[in-house]
């Protein structure tokens, strides 16, 4: 018998996976999605032989808070055993309380857990097969600075904005906002700058100049031109996941000329809330129905990499700003393209795509 690993059970997944990554420097072995127990999600993570579970449920405010040094909800101990049958029938003959009968989990291991004296679960564990991912079934794009060379023109759209209710807009300012729902930010500018006009009409008045500059010159990336239709050739379903309002995505698909391979385009301002948040990977999950653990996530912002790893998906992560230090958020994609777009090859993307439904493969390229 060994000490496999330490179970712990979180409130905040995505959190408390990137405090183990950057504080304790463990490395992520594998995130799962239950089938079984629908709601359940896992993250292994692993520094040397130390290997530590995140377990996160359906409904994480059941979980405690932590306060005053308390642990927020159940862990369990999980012990590696020879033979998950033989322990068990020899804890079953000791009258061992409330043994749980064996059963394969989804992500490979034989197993059964009791409890002891004052109800500490104990797991007993055998891995029966490697961990595989489920296989992608599709893609979801972020669309400016990922698919589409646009960042240039949306800080030139709000340092105009700006201009006009006397702010001076400058790159270091814009920093912020990559990866943000527009509207989100019309709002913060609203309150931060005390502007006389609401964000509704903010937003009006940033889209109408923006697509000005847009329809002027806004270019695919060529990488990305060329992975589209190779992706559909793989029978991969393609979809649009953005910050930018729905009349916008619509025309700058159109002036790049790769519209005909988005049927199914999400705004930020058709789901409750903006990336972070995982609400617009979720919903154009839910409308192309597939799995979230089925799709990969395309992304040049730390705000659309937490999204994609709190919605549950893969994310290949293309730093539209990569200037070092990196923001840790990045470390949580599957695939980091460190240098940015000028790095990223659809070469490369497919040969990783190639290799899911493996093992895990965190690391740059």
């Amino acid at each position: 018998m060994r000490m496999h690993h330490v179970g712990l059970v979180v409130r905040d997944l995505y959190a408390q996976e990137l405090f183990y990554r950057t504080m304790l420097d463990f490395a992520t072995e594998y995130r799962y999605s239950s089938r079984n127990t629908p709601g359940l999600r896992t993250v292994f993570l692993r520094r040397g032989d130390a290997v530590v579970e995140l377990l996160s449920t359906a409904d994480p405010e059941k979980i405690p808070a932590v306060s005053d040094g308390a642990v927020a909800g159940e862990g369990h101990l999980s012990l590696e055993v020879d033979s998950v049958e033989g322990e068990y029938e020899r804890l079953r003959a000791l009258g061992a309380p409330n043994l749980t009968p064996p059963r394969n989990t989804g992500d490979g291991f034989r197993e059964f857990t009791l409890t002891d004296p004052e109800g500490n679960r104990i797991e007993f564990c055998r891995r029966i097969r490697p961990f595989a991912a489920p296989p992608l079934a599709g893609v979801i794009f972020d669309l400016d600075g990922t698919l589409v060379d646009s960042e240039d023109n949306y800080f030139e759209a709000d340092r105009i904005l700006l201009e006009e209710y006397g702010v001076a807009f400058h790159p270091d300012m814009k920093k912020k906002y990559v990866g943000y729902s527009n509207f989100l930010m019309m709002e913060e500018l609203h309150r931060d700058y005390n502007l006389p006009d609401g964000p509704e009409v903010l937003l009006e008045k940033k889209n109408a100049i923006y697509l000005d500059l847009a329809r002027r010159n806004t270019p695919a990336f060529p990488e990305m031109r060329r992975l589209l239709p190779l992706l559909e050739e793989r029978g991969l379903a393609l979809a649009i996941a953005s910050g930018s309002s729905p009349s916008v995505i619509d025309e700058v698909l159109a002036v790049a000329g790769i519209d005909a391979h988005f049927p199914l385009r999400l705004s930020a301002e058709e789901v409750p809330r903006g990336k972070p948040a995982p609400d617009i990977f979720l919903e154009a999950a839910r409308r192309l129905a597939l799995p979230p653990d089925s799709l990969v996530v395309m992304e040049d912002a730390k705000y659309g990499v937490e999204a994609a790893v709190r919605a549950g998906m893969r994310c290949v992560a293309i730093p539209s700003l990569p200037q070092p230090p990196l923001d840790p958020a990045f470390s949580m994609a599957d695939l980091l393209f460190e240098a940015g777009m000028t790095a990223f090859s659809a070469d490369a993307f497919l040969a990783w795509l190639d290799g899911q439904g493996g093992a895990r493969e965190n690391g740059n390229a």
